[in-house]
């Protein structure tokens, strides 16, 4: 088999409850990875978010490159 490196690009679509737009945007960013909220309770209390919703919207690989010399079957 030959190997590869493949630059992915995931977009999504937050529904969040915070006390404001700055604080919106501040915990998606830290939160949401890989599709899926990694906030724990304790942390959404006490700061007063909750994320609700985290649907896909894109999902596309842009660039792939073949790794010469790395492959392992």
């Amino acid at each position: 088999m030959k190997k590869f490196k493949v630059h992915l690009t995931r977009d999504y679509t937050v529904e969040i409850n915070a006390e404001n737009e700055d604080a919106a945007k501040e915990f998606t960013e830290l939160y949401v990875s890989g599709g899926t909220d990694d906030s724990r309770e304790i942390t959404r209390v006490k700061n007063k978010f909750r994320i609700e919703k985290i649907e896909p919207t894109l999902n596309e690989a842009w660039l792939v490159e073949e790794l010469k010399g790395e492959s392992k079957n």
